[in-house]
């Protein structure tokens, strides 16, 4: 019952501040370009600096080291959620922006809104020091292989998540075939080279919150202690992250048809395996592999990795999707319910494995 308290503490603070964002916008207070200001703010600025802050706050390199099973433990979650996610799309013949955000959806996990207090309340200062450790792997691996999976997919024309009817189709094939045809072979622009599309690839990943979180490992690793008086406003302007994120999802709200990913029939399946059937089978693989791993595995850390491979869709996701307005209304769907379905789905892997 206790954990079950967090997690309904968590929701109702969630929801309140959704609401401050949804009616904002329903009054007309702002609109869609102070969303936009507020997304860029975000991305830009506050969460980087929360992601900066929070790790170098007190993480040592000897912390880093003796705990390495933290990290090793996170790797090995976001490669099975990557792996499994990749194949569930494709059995459920997803396709372009489609397969990408689902998958985006069902990979991170809301560690910052619901997961991190959970995880305080459950074991305390070893609880912040997971964290923290985490957050490298997480947010290196969120602002790479996240921000890919949420740009729009060259060729898919279904950015707002809807299916175009057949004889729409119809239309739209035979334009291009007949564009295609009439387009002479000479004028079509060339192939970039092989060093131009590694630069383009490497270019995506160089965003603040990437440069933030390897600038703070890097100090970590060189024993560089960021003084008090800095890193206090710091932590202060991050800390700004959570509440501008909730009231921006709450504009989304009012914004975007978001009901319609009720519709999907991915969402049921997506959240039936990462919010139950990925974290019970999670927790039952690293139970029988700790003994063979080359570092030092306790209980507990097998226990806060499982709760945060059950957490709903992180919030970035539809900040990431809003950004590019690539099916924004589906990334917004896949927040709220799952958020929502959550307080059945982390009492049920918490009542099995604590």
């Amino acid at each position: 019952m206790g954990q079950f308290a967090i997690v309904v503490g968590q929701l109702v603070g969630f929801f309140i501040m959704l609401m401050v964002g949804y009616i904002c916008v329903r009054l007309r207070l702002y609109g869609q370009t102070a969303l936009n200001g507020m997304c860029s703010l975000l991305l830009s600025v506050l969460i980087p600096l929360l992601v900066f802050s929070n790790a170098v706050d007190g993480t040592t390199r000897a912390q880093l080291i003796d705990n390495r099973g933290d990290i090793v433990l996170t790797i090995i979650m976001y490669a099975l959620l990557i792996a499994v996610f990749f194949v569930v799309a494709h059995v459920l013949r997803l396709r372009g922006n489609r397969s990408h955000i689902f998958q985006c959806s069902m990979i991170f996990g809301n560690a910052g809104f619901i997961g991190i207090p959970i995880l305080l309340s459950l074991f305390g200062k070893e609880a912040a020091l997971f964290v923290a450790l985490m957050s490298f792997v997480d947010q290196t691996i969120l602002w790479t292989y996240g921000v890919w999976l949420c740009e729009p997919v060259h060729g898919d024309d279904a950015k707002s998540g809807m299916k175009r009817d057949g004889g729409e189709a119809a239309v739209a094939d035979n334009v291009a075939a007949t564009t295609a045809a009439a387009t002479p072979a000479t004028v079509r622009p060339p192939r970039p080279s092989f060093g131009r599309r590694v630069l383009g690839l490497l270019h995506r990943f160089v965003n603040p919150a990437f440069i933030g979180n390897m600038t703070a490992l890097i100090l970590i690793l060189i024993g560089i202690q960021i003084p008090p008086i800095v890193l206090a406003p710091l932590q202060k302007i991050g800390a700004m992250a959570t509440p501008m994120s909730l009231i921006y999802l709450g504009g989304l709200f009012a914004l975007t048809r978001w009901w319609t990913v009720l519709t999907r029939y991915e969402l049921y399946v997506g959240m039936l395996v990462k919010m139950i059937a990925f974290p019970l089978g999670f927790y039952a693989l690293l139970n029988a592999i700790a003994g063979f791993l080359p570092m030092p595995i306790t209980h507990d850390m097998i226990l806060m990795i499982t709760l945060v491979s059950a957490l709903p869709t992180m919030t970035t996701i539809a900040m990431f999707t809003g950004r590019t307005n690539n099916m924004p209304e589906y990334g917004v769907g896949f927040v709220l319910v799952t958020t929502l379905c959550s307080l059945l789905t982390l009492t049920v892997v918490s009542a099995v494995v604590l």
